[in-house]
């Protein structure tokens, strides 16, 4: 796709335009030539040229942030663009992590997509626009910056100490970002920039376009803006999808206990790993008018539309093993630790999985902003906005599974795991022949260790089981989110110059914002119609399934084989090497076909009276896992501003009201049951009490005060400043709804409550203090210090074995078998932990005369836990304690040339009863990610440049518990922007960007 005639024909008009006003400013007014003598040297002749001079590059970037963070009120670091429409890196959040304190995490591709700042993780930060906030596409309020094109930011400014007048919300930092104003530059302006890229993993391509125009007029007191991107990247990333241990299996080594038994800490659960897919197409409309009649009175209108289309197709191996308490069909383990990290079991079923992610996100910010100076004293400042996010996605994600097909009721596959350090684990699956309709394994596939079966891995990698009369369905889940966030806003900010001795201003104003989120669940998990095909890798036998019902048998062609280039480059273990694919839209076709035929998880005989009924399998909005936030919040404030020769400060007071309604359904499955013994792809079906509507409503007050001090110990050189505040984040939003999920299907008593409205927000009292040395122009070396008291964070309450009238039954529905109570471990938030962070940034920026310069930072974070009950729980660790960044630059003549290393430390990527294994949190791996790039301008205005991102090849790992034996990935999270990218394994590869822009 390449952007629309309508498009090109705009970008030419802007074009033409530049060339037309450049011309008309090099050649003299027609009166000129008929009034006195001219002179050659004259100084009026370069005027209008000199005023369109603009410094651009990463080296006049670098400048421009040190001089905001000379100047500013707080405790801040910024980025800046190199020059209009184009910023240091591909996406905002790259830029962000050269700054101190700053790391990110990556989606497909390894772009970055949100923002952790000084060890604190995304929940406790928030991400501004202009000032404004943004509404979110997912359930946090933390933005997703791959929505957001690189090109229509000017500049980010991390503010890490709060002041009365500044949005409340963040404890981290608030990261706010600014789009440029056309008198910035004034006069006409504009530029073009094409490139294209290339991963030489993937073998992959993309293409980007984009252009910005910028316009004064009438006597320079109208101004306009425009910029368009487009945007188009076919990626591939190569992850480990998901890998869990299992606390649900045997407990002890024997498996039946007694004396002399080893107790089991925990045991192979899950699998799933293959290639992410995804084709990341992006487009964005920025637009500004700013008036400027009077130097007393500015009004600005602007609006930024943006539209991500990224629909994620995951392609995955996956091997289930049975969660059998009893330990029946397993054998001798391997056991170390309490972990066992090698064992056979039979009862097996390999798969074949597709997790896809359909995510399309619209975001539209419009605002109007006005400042007034009636009187020499008295400014008045007014803006409103209205930010929208919507993604509809509801029911349009599917994990789905395709499994090798026994003709017998029982899966006849055995599986052998044996966990490798630093890799993914050997997997050994065995098949006899005869489920394949043969007596002797075809030609080279015969098993090495188990005498009379085939290899699997041989079978996959021959291309044998490419063949779609092998391979039939279990789990069809069709589910995803709806998200629609909308807020709207109004604040005033005015000031009033006092100016009696050091008694600078006065600064006041009040704010008023509401925001509505609305998150729909359509999925087929809570009907069962994800199940209702569970049975269909074994044959039940006549008269109710004579034959197994294979996608082949029905004519239809689900599953096929591809060998990607690089493919699981690095990860290590031993498994086939190809990459099944399994296509959706055929398999639901299949499932359709079965329409009318008798169901055998329902029917053991005939006539049956549940028939298979594909209408069933439809994705429905699930009420219980659905919610309706509504959140408003008043805000008033005032501060004061000091100073005098040599410092300055303010010293203030903002005062937060908000109040919650959140709208959802409650209910608790009464029964489950399931129509076969343990196998490794047991479907269970659950039945729910009917859903009760529930509204519950929570607010809270209170008052933030903050005070911030600057003194120069040597004028304009050597700067202190002393900085002190108590701050606030919300809950996210999600956690304000009380709705619940729960693992029955699968036969695990896991239920969550999600959130309550009564949820207060977290607080926290903090210092900082910073030392900035100013030591040449344009070069400084800066320490800063800060210390955070956390309280009333949120943790996760878990309580066990609770009798919620659930009862279980296997063999059969209710009333065909006995039932057993089925005992829930219970999850909901609430208030109560506390932890301390502290730490150090260091930074420090120099240049040569001759072009050579460096930028480099250093964060040290260290941070104690505490629980409900004051118990000391460790570090938190929650986001990487260490970060550090050096860049090397060359900037001089026509050359740039860039070469930046970003390194982030090993830290917690889930928490320790956020897995499910309580008390092992998850461990990421230290990560390091590489980018350079040259650039070379010539003529007047024409730059060309290569750029590389990840050229280390890096890649990023995840162990649970630390333990290298055991690399982890949470699996599919509905509703969110990835599954298992960043986690276990996630090879991106490297990738390189040609590219040409122009600017007049």
């Amino acid at each position: 796709m390449v952007p629309s005639k309508a498009r090109v024909a705009a970008w030419g008009l802007w074009i033409a335009l530049g060339v037309w006003r450049a011309a008309a400013a090099d050649t003299p007014p027609a009166v000129a030539a008929s009034s006195g003598p001219t002179t050659p040297a004259s100084t009026d002749v370069p005027t209008g040229p000199l005023q369109e001079v603009v410094v651009t590059g990463l080296k006049a970037s670098l400048e421009k942030s040190l001089e905001i963070k000379k100047n500013a009120d707080v405790i801040e670091d910024s980025i800046n663009a190199t020059e209009l429409g184009r910023f240091p890196d591909a996406d905002v959040a790259d830029s962000l992590e050269h700054l101190p304190g700053i790391s990110i995490t990556r989606t497909t591709g390894g772009e970055g997509e949100s923002v952790t700042v000084r060890g604190l993780g995304t929940q406790y930060n928030i991400v501004t626009l202009n000032n404004r906030i943004l509404a979110t596409d997912d359930d946090s309020r933390d933005v997703a910056f791959d929505v957001l094109p690189s090109e229509v930011i000017s500049g980010a400014d991390v503010l890490k100490s709060p002041q009365a007048s500044a949005l409340e919300g963040s404890i981290g930092g608030t990261i706010n970002l600014r789009t440029a104003s056309p008198f910035d530059d004034p006069g006409l302006h504009g530029g073009v920039h094409a490139e294209g890229n290339y991963n030489s993993m993937s073998q992959l391509h993309g293409q980007k376009y984009s252009f910005f125009g910028t316009d004064t007029v009438a006597d320079n007191t109208l101004g306009f803006l425009f910029g368009a991107v487009y945007s188009d990247n076919n990626q591939r990333t190569d992850s480990l999808n998901a890998y869990n241990q299992n606390i649900y299996g045997p407990t002890t080594y024997p498996y039946a206990g007694g004396a002399g038994s080893v107790p089991l800490t925990a045991t192979p659960c899950c699998i799933t790993f293959g290639s992410i897919f995804d084709q990341k197409k992006r487009e964005a409309v920025s637009g500004k008018v700013e008036w400027r009649p009077s130097n007393a009175f500015t009004l600005t209108a602007d609006a930024l539309f943006t539209h991500l289309d990224d629909p994620q197709v995951g392609y995955n191996q996956s091997y289930y093993f049975a969660a059998d308490p009893a330990g029946d069909g397993w054998g001798v383990p391997v056991i170390q630790n309490g972990l066992v990290t090698s064992v056979t079991s039979q009862n097996f079923t390999p798969e074949i999985v597709n997790n896809t992610i359909n995510r399309k996100v619209d975001t539209i910010m419009t605002g109007l902003n006005a400042s007034w100076k009636p009187t020499e004293r008295l400014t008045i400042g007014v803006d409103t906005y209205l930010s929208l996010a919507s993604r509809p996605e509801g029911g349009q994600d599917s994990f789905v599974t395709a499994g090798l097909v026994s003709s017998s009721p029982n899966a006849v596959d055995t599986i052998t795991v044996t966990d490798e350090p630093n890799s993914l684990p050997d997997l050994n699956v065995t098949v006899p022949p005869s489920q394949l309709g043969l007596t002797a394994c075809p030609t080279g596939t015969a098993s090495k260790t188990t005498p009379g079966s085939c290899s699997y891995t041989a079978l996959m990698n021959s291309g044998y089981l490419d063949n779609n009369k092998y391979w039939s369905t279990h789990y069809d889940g069709l589910n995803g989110y709806s998200v629609h966030d909308r807020i709207e806003a109004i604040s005033l900010d005015n000031s009033f110059d006092v100016s009696e001795g050091f008694f600078k201003s006065i600064l006041f104003g009040a704010g008023d914002n509401r925001r509505e989120k609305e998150r729909v669940d359509s999925s087929n998990d809570w009907t069962n119609g994800s199940g209702q095909y569970g049975t269909l890798y074994e044959t039940a036998g006549c008269p109710v399934q004579c034959n197994p019902y294979t996608f082949g048998s029905q004519g239809f062609n689900v599953i096929s084989f591809s060998s990607p280039p690089n493919f699981l480059a690095g990860a290590g273990g031993s498994y086939p090497s190809v990459l099944p694919q399994l296509n959706v839209p055929q398999l639901l076709s299949f499932l359709r076909s079965l329409n009318g035929k008798p169901n055998p998880f329902y029917c053991s005989a005939l006539p049956c009276a549940s028939p298979f009924a594909f209408s069933e399998t439809l994705p429905q909005p699930n009420p219980f896992n659905s919610y309706d936030v509504t959140e408003k919040t008043a805000t008033a404030y005032v501060e004061l501003e000091f100073g005098g020769d040599r410092w300055s400060g303010n010293l203030g007071v903002r005062l937060v009201h908000t109040a919650t309604d959140a709208a959802t359904a409650v209910t608790v499955p009464v029964s489950l049951w399931t129509p076969t013994t343990i196998n490794s792809t047991q479907t269970w079906n659950v039945q729910y009490s009917t859903a009760q509507s529930l509204v519950d409503r929570g607010q809270y007050t209170y008052p933030l005060p903050s005070a911030n001090l600057s003194y120069w110990l040597v004028q304009h050189e050597l700067q202190l400043r002393v900085a002190a505040a108590e701050t606030m984040s919300r809950p996210e939003l999600y956690e304000l709804a009380p709705t619940s999920t729960n693992n029955a299907e699968n036969g695990q008593p896991q239920l969550s409550y999600n959130g309550t409205a009564g949820l207060k927000p977290t607080r926290a009292y903090q210092a900082d203090l910073s030392i900035e040395w100013y030591y040449q122009p344009h070069s400084a070396f800066n320490v800063a210090a800060f210390y955070k008291k956390i309280v009333d964070d949120i943790y996760q309450g878990t309580e066990s074995n609770v009798n919620l009238g659930t009862l279980a039954y296997i063999g059969g529905p209710p009333g065909t078998v006995p039932g057993t109570p089925f005992l829930w471990t219970i999850t909901a938030p609430a208030n109560g932990a506390e932890s301390i962070y502290d730490g150090v940034e260091i930074s420090w920026q120099h240049f040569l005369q001759m072009g050579l310069g460096v930028h480099a930072d250093y964060t040290r974070t260290w941070s104690k836990g505490f629980d409900q009950n004051g118990n000391p729980t460790g570090p938190v660790n929650e986001a990487p304690p260490v970060t550090a960044s050096v860049s090397l630059i060359y900037d001089k003549g026509p050359f740039n040339v860039d070469v930046t290393l970003d390194h982030t430390s090993s830290y917690t990527y889930f928490c320790s009863q956020c897995t499910e294994v309580p008390g092992w949190p998850a461990i990421a791996d230290s990560f390091n990610w590489l980018t350079a790039s040259i650039h070379y301008r010539f003529l007047k205005g024409f730059d060309v440049y290569v750029e590389g991102k990840n050229l280390t090849n890096s890649i990023a790992r995840t162990y649970l518990n630390g333990n290298p034996l055991l690399p982890w990935a949470p699996g599919q999270a509905v509703g969110q922007d990835v599954s298992g990218v960043g986690a276990g394994y996630s090879a991106y590869g490297r990738s390189y960007v040609l590219g040409a822009s122009y600017r007049f």
